[in-house]
């Protein structure tokens, strides 16, 4: 139940989804197997995110609480803590300190691999190290990581999920933060630390930077080296860019590419040649959008659960969102993630069987679909309805927001001889004024209709 329940997420600029970055408009990749490419993802159409990482472990969705600023609830300290809350370096400690505990000893990665893809997404972005820097793989350049003696997992995790992901039929891709705040280059804790940037002089001392920088290529590179074939490299910590935080994205961003041709970089809120597609944060956009976007939306209030009964969001609300997403343009990146022993709520294991009986129905007109012309509208008396094209067929969906969608009728732009309910009958259609009037009857699936109209 959700009822009475706070889900809205943290405010998205204050969270550093945004880097304050100008935008000179959106960039088509030049390399054309990067255009191939990005025009194969966009037909994959819906996808997972999953956090998981020492936050997870002190009842955090991700490592913000390091942060050396009040942002609001997100960067609040564990209540776990023992110490002083305003024992920032204290904290710090701590919190590493947590991995020793981190077991997750009821992580089982085909589980989830197998629920998403019933639940009929068909990629998996998975967060390899977070902003607090910790690896939750196999790293050869920190021992900060999942495999160390002194990590309580000894596992690599990354490992498991994409063999199991792909196992399961789903394509990857690899979550990296470019900032690392357990980095003596990025945070000299010899000196004070007020925010999210470096906290040093980069410019007296450059060379200290450049251990970074190549820091962050070595492990980017060894990501896309050892783990297979990733369809995204997914780099979060917008902030970390030119000219306050230089990174070397145009290196990192080839060497990308000639580990793994053709693969798509998202530099996340960085616009420019290496944002190859746009990731809107826990929002959709409210019109179509004529190039490739993804909107990383959260299923519980955090990016994964605090607990093992943590709330969800209603599936109507999840399927109201695929729908407005698909029928504006872009794809869905749906964020769930483990408790602090790996175990799947609940309330997430429920959301994804709902969403993949849902889809068992109606995907076909959710999948691989695109925005229907602009031309064409469609309205009806009770329910919010939206467009979208597959094969040249058109498809209205009616949005209840609701668990059972009611009776409607439906007026289309354009003359279709034939419809049916997905799922359901065969209808009958009238010409009126060169618009189709169709009464479409109480759905025979949840959280929303979809319609199929036919010209011919």
């Amino acid at each position: 139940m959700t009822d009475n329940v706070d889900l809205d997420p943290a405010e998205l600029e204050a969270a550093g989804a945004l880097g304050g970055s100008e935008d000179p408009g959106y960039q088509w990749p030049t390399d054309p197997l990067v255009v191939k490419n990005l025009k194969h993802w966009q037909d994959l159409t819906f996808g997972v995110i999953i956090h998981w990482g020492i936050y997870s472990a002190i009842g955090q969705g991700g490592s913000w609480s390091l942060h050396r600023d009040d942002l609001g609830w997100f960067t609040d300290k564990s209540p776990q803590f023992p110490g002083d809350p305003s024992d920032d370096a204290g904290y710090q400690d701590w919190y590493y300190d947590q991995a020793r505990t981190f077991r997750g000893e009821d992580f089982d990665a085909s589980q989830w691999a197998q629920a998403c893809a019933d639940a009929g997404m068909t990629y998996c972005i998975f967060t390899t190290k977070h902003h607090d820097g910790f690896c939750m793989y196999d790293s050869g350049y920190t021992n900060l990581k999942a495999t160390s003696e002194s990590s309580g997992l000894r596992r690599d995790i990354l490992r498991e999920v994409v063999d199991a992901f792909r196992d399961a039929g789903l394509e990857t891709g690899a979550y990296f933060s470019k900032a690392d705040w357990s980095h003596p280059c990025y945070w000299d804790r010899s000196q004070p630390i007020h925010d999210r940037f470096h906290n040093f002089d980069i410019e007296a001392q450059p060379q200290r930077w450049q251990r970074f920088v190549d820091f962050t290529m070595d492990q980017i590179t060894e990501i896309l080296s050892n783990y297979g074939p990733m369809n995204v490299l997914w780099l979060d910590a917008g902030w970390v860019r030119a000219p306050e935080e230089p990174i070397g994205i145009d290196d990192i961003a080839a060497r990308a590419r000639e580990v793994q041709p053709g693969i798509i970089v998202v530099d996340r809120a960085v616009h420019g040649p290496h944002e190859n597609y746009r990731t809107p944060e826990q929002e959709i956009p409210a019109d179509v959008i004529d190039h490739p976007w993804e909107a990383c939306m959260t299923l519980t209030r955090e990016w994964c659960a605090m607990s093992p009964d943590d709330p969800a969001k209603p599936t109507s609300v999840i399927i109201a969102n695929l729908i407005k997403i698909v029928s504006r343009g872009g794809n869905y990146l749906l964020g769930i993630g483990p408790d602090a022993t790996g175990h799947m709520p609940d309330s997430v294991r429920r959301g994804l069987q709902e969403i993949g009986q849902w889809m068992d129905v109606c995907g076909e007109g959710i999948m691989a679909a695109r925005p229907a012309a602009p031309e064409i509208t469609a309205q009806g008396d009770t329910l919010e309805w939206y467009l979208t094209t597959e094969d040249s067929h058109l498809f209205a969906w009616g949005v209840a927001n609701a668990d059972v969608v009611a009776a409607d009728r439906l007026i289309v732009d354009g003359q279709y001889r034939q419809a049916r309910v997905l799922g359901g009958p065969v209808l009958d259609t009238q010409i009126s004024d060169g618009r189709t009037v169709i009464d479409v009857p109480a759905s025979p699936t949840h959280y929303a209709v979809g319609v199929e109209l036919i010209a011919d």
